[in-house]
């Protein structure tokens, strides 16, 4: 979570707006005092969601999951587990992106 500052906001509202649509969060701090948050509207929507709703993102998450293990197995019978092939993943997305 990135801190800025009123003043920050005032200057880059823009470019911090566009951070924060794509997953970036702010704290706003005054006198080095937190004031506010600005996160996307698809985060502000999970910490509104009720547990069953949680609980369904949280099960789908794991059958994604589980889905991309077994989808490693297939192809690589001796592979890494599904744990170990995500990190792998990520590590050449943000390789990629960086």
């Amino acid at each position: 979570m990135r801190v800025i500052t009123p003043l920050d906001l005032r200057r880059s509202l823009g470019k911090i707006l566009d951070q924060a649509s794509a997953g970036e969060r702010f704290v706003i701090e005054r006198d080095h005092r937190p004031i506010a948050a600005l996160i996307s509207v698809e985060d502000g929507r999970r910490l509104d969601e009720g547990p069953e709703a949680r609980r369904q993102r949280r099960v789908r998450a794991l059958d994604r999951l589980a889905m991309l293990g077994d989808r490693m197995l297939e192809v690589q019978p001796d592979g890494p587990d599904a744990v170990t092939a995500v990190r792998s993943d990520r590590r050449r997305h943000d390789a990629r992106n960086g």
